[in-house]
């Protein structure tokens, strides 16, 4: 019959042995020699300070490594390894073409591993051309959409407007502006603030400085505005002995964002009444209403307006 005894005598015992059993264990598998491919940074050296690549070098390239486990393990987490191509020799308007192989790549002296080979890429085409500079604005880039009875008062503005932006000369005499990483304002309510990077199309070797803007964005809800006493103007045709408008008044209700409905007045809206062209006689006539940019006629009281011709 099974005993708990058998479990618990020299139970402190027991543990330190699966303990010691497996380190034992971990220690025989990290002496065992195996392979690992790792994605290392690639650093370009001795650039000359007037020329650039015309296109983004990648930025890690595949290695494969051989070596003890626990070595492997070492140089994956904290060797930072890292393979390099020499520009020293590099000329504007040249292209290099560029071979990978273990004689690129760096390890930490004392890592106790084997280069074996480049795998990807196996070789590299780099074309340089002379640095420019150029001061340029930065456009912001806005995505979303906000919540009814909502409004951007502006455009997005940045700060600064512009920055300064350096790659191959064939390509920043072409650009207009850069355009920053999108601030998306959905569902928002209010005022969007962000540091947004600054970014440009394709894959050209371009950066700026500096490479972050604040983006901001003024947002606004609806506000209705009721504007009493606003005149109507009468057009008529002339000839006519008598020319009569009825009422010479009208009420005007307009919406839009807050800051400009609340500032509106009688002066700020035209109601225009067109009677030219029509016969004698008494006519109903609907208003024409000219408001702000921007603001929207909600309504006009009357509706309809009595114009008699004589």
């Amino acid at each position: 019959m099974f005993s708990r005894k058998l479990v618990t005598n020299n139970l402190n015992l027991k543990i330190a042995a699966v303990i010691v059993a497996v380190f034992l264990w971990m220690f025989a598998k990290g002496e065992q020699t195996s392979d690992a491919m790792l994605s290392i940074p690639l650093r370009l050296r001795s650039v000359p300070e007037d020329l650039t690549t015309t296109r983004r070098p990648p930025e890690t390239i595949d290695v494969v490594f051989s070596g003890h486990t626990s070595e492997l393990f070492r140089l994956r987490w904290w060797g930072d390894p890292y393979a390099i191509i020499d520009m020293s020799e590099a000329a504007a308007g040249r292209e290099l073409r560029v071979s990978l192989s273990p004689a690129n790549v760096m390890i930490p002296r004392d890592a106790a591993v084997q280069v074996i080979e480049v795998r990807d890429p196996k070789s590299l085409d780099i074309d340089v051309e002379r640095l420019e500079e150029r001061r340029l604005p930065v456009r912001p880039v806005v995505e979303g959409e906000l919540p009814d009875g909502y409004y951007m008062l502006a455009h997005a503005v940045s700060v600064p407007e512009s920055v300064t932006v350096y790659g191959p000369r064939s390509v920043v005499s072409e650009l207009e502006h850069g355009s920053t990483a999108p601030l998306s304002v959905s569902g928002r309510r209010n005022r969007v603030e962000s540091t947004r990077a600054v970014e440009f199309e394709g894959d050209w070797n371009l950066h700026s400085v500096p490479r972050e803007v604040r983006v901001s964005i003024e947002i606004e809800g609806t506000a209705v505005a009721r504007l009493t006493d606003v005149p109507v103007e009468l057009r008529s045709e002339p000839g006519f002995t008598s020319v009569e408008l009825e009422p010479a008044m009208a009420v005007v209700e307009l919406s839009g964002p807050e800051h400009v409905a609340s500032r509106l007045g009688p002066d700020d809206v035209s109601v225009l009444i067109d009677a030219r062209g029509l016969p004698r006689g008494r006519h109903q006539l609907v208003p024409e209403i000219e408001a702000p940019e921007g603001i929207e006629v909600v309504s006009t009281t009357p509706a309809r307006f009595t114009v008699t011709l004589e």
